[in-house]
């Protein structure tokens, strides 16, 4: 399991990084799997849940498979009752403030694919996004 440390979700380049290597003859198997994995899950049509949860709830779900997040790098030290918004897609959950799909079968339409990964000390970078579209001129 490499466990996921960063991600850009944003249209000029999204990308998530994870902790790890995979070996240079593996790279491209893997990357077959993974599409294949991707493929499977938009297939599926999971619904996402978005919750606002107490820290203390929000950090055995958010760890539940890897002590990945520090729960106090998302909310405010001054915070009496501290909350974090986690998102839960197909059991997977994790802290985010940003905008999501309703479920994995939007992706399919929006056009969206695992594209490629690269693997450069320590670190795997999985790029997805959009489709390329090829336009012909004219």
């Amino acid at each position: 399991v490499l466990p996921p440390t960063k991600g850009h979700h944003f249209l000029d380049g999204p990308y998530v990084e994870y902790k790890g290597a995979i070996d240079a003859k593996e790279r491209e198997d893997f990357l077959g799997r993974l599409k294949v994995t991707y493929q499977e899950l938009v297939d599926e049509d999971m619904p996402t849940r978005i919750e606002t949860l107490p820290i203390d709830d929000a950090e055995p779900l958010c760890n539940r498979l890897v002590q990945n997040f520090d729960m106090t790098n998302f909310v405010s030290p001054t915070d009496p009752n501290p909350t974090v918004r986690v998102v839960t897609v197909g059991g997977g959950t994790g802290p985010c403030g940003g905008t999501h799909v309703r479920s994995t079968g939007a992706l399919r339409e929006r056009g969206w694919c695992v594209k490629g990964l690269k693997c450069k000390k320590g670190v795997v970078r999985v790029r997805y996004g959009p489709k390329e579209i090829h336009l012909r001129g004219g």
